[in-house]
């Protein structure tokens, strides 16, 4: 019932992540965004996955499950993961009884409407698929 921060230092025979471009203003939804995203493949490949696992009552605070990103160790790829087989490696936990969340005070994140339930476009963004 609390989450933990991940890291995993290793060797992956295969690395599956998606990357999306650089976003500017007006900043488009995240379902928009996803389907300009990008899905690489990696095998025999050196890195950090760094994430979170939340438990499911979570879910709005953040993602439930696992939250990962890959970053390859000569720090040239990374991006979301969304699938890996590892070779070896070595993990990290910290579990997490305490979240700060600090929310902007600016304009543009006051006057945006964000009441709407996003949770199934999130789940298949999270998943690789686009939601559309």
């Amino acid at each position: 019932n609390i989450a933990y921060a991940i890291r995993l230092d290793g060797t992956f025979e295969r690395m599956v992540f998606r990357s999306v471009p650089r976003q500017g203003k007006p900043y488009p939804p995240l379902a928009a965004v996803s389907s300009q995203q990008t899905v690489f493949r990696q095998d025999a490949v050196a890195g950090t996955l760094i994430g979170f696992w939340c438990p499911t009552f979570m879910q709005g605070v953040n993602v439930p499950g696992f939250h990962l990103h890959f970053l390859s160790a000569d720090r040239q790829q990374g991006g979301h993961v969304l699938d890996f087989t590892l070779t070896e490696g070595r993990v990290q936990l910290d579990p997490t009884n305490s979240w700060t969340v600090q929310l902007p005070l600016d304009p543009a994140f006051l006057g945006t409407h964000l009441g709407t339930d996003q949770s199934e476009a999130l789940h298949a963004i999270e998943q690789g698929q686009s939601a559309q």
